[in-house]
């Protein structure tokens, strides 16, 4: 039970990835999920989304890639109704008790089944290190969102010093902030706001005890602004 505790605290940073591999399946499990959304980290992290996401009361909000409806709780609990999109079956049955207002589908990141047009706000938390397709995906959010919508994005940093954090096999690619911002400029948005928050504090467990807490103190300074743990991106619709 102890391996089984520090492999779920290595991962609590990954949340439930919306991809075809099977294998995927078997490490995100409720109990998974139940850990992961108990973290100061998620707290935190589901904060600045919301702050980025901007949603007015009436926002029709769509979250890719919803994972255990952890999110969509939150939106719940500030009087917004969601709509969540998940690949797996898991998933999307934990999110359905967990967000029962919120509306969850079982759907592809990059095959939505909504009309153009169809949201105001559109979020993704730490599920496009996990797409093949990232382009693909994006033309897709892209197309269901209205002009002028706000799109949200959370990803791991590829440029984080300590990797072995990251260590997942449904993770396809990282993305540095830069290489994050053209993917989404080339793909019809236009970038408002991005930042990375996390710093790597010499030691994994000094990076999780105060980095995570303290994050405010670091993510404006230059020498820490390339290289936190968590990547945010928020870009408009053109």
């Amino acid at each position: 039970m102890a391996g089984k505790e520090r492999r779920s605290r290595e991962r609590c940073f990954e949340p439930a990835p919306s991809g075809p591999l099977q294998e995927r399946d078997a490490m995100y499990d409720e109990e998974y999920y139940r850990y992961r959304e108990s973290t100061r980290d998620f707290r935190v992290e589901a904060g600045l989304l919301y702050r980025l996401l901007q949603p007015e009361p009436d926002s029709g909000i769509l979250e890719v890639g919803c994972g255990g409806g952890a999110f969509l709780a939150f939106l719940e609990g500030r009087g917004h109704r969601a709509v969540g999109v998940d690949l797996l079956e898991e998933a999307v049955r934990l999110a359905r008790r967990k967000a029962p207002r919120s509306t969850v589908l079982r759907a592809d990141a990059s095959r939505l089944p909504f009309p153009d047009h169809s949201f105001d706000r559109l979020v993704s938390h730490h599920l496009v290190e996990h797409l093949e397709d990232l382009r693909g995906a994006l033309l897709e959010w892209r197309r269901v969102l209205k002009p002028g919508g706000i799109m949200v994005l959370c990803t791991p940093n590829r440029l984080y010093p300590s990797p072995r954090i990251f260590d997942d096999p449904g993770h396809v690619r990282l993305y540095g902030r830069k290489e994050l911002e053209d993917v989404v400029a080339g793909c019809g948005f236009r970038v408002k706001e991005s930042c990375t928050v996390f710093p790597h504090l010499l030691r994994d467990r000094l990076s999780v005890a105060l980095g995570v807490p303290l994050y405010r103190l670091f993510y404006r300074l230059p020498r820490f602004r390339e290289r936190g743990r968590s990547l945010f991106l928020s870009a408009v619709r053109e």
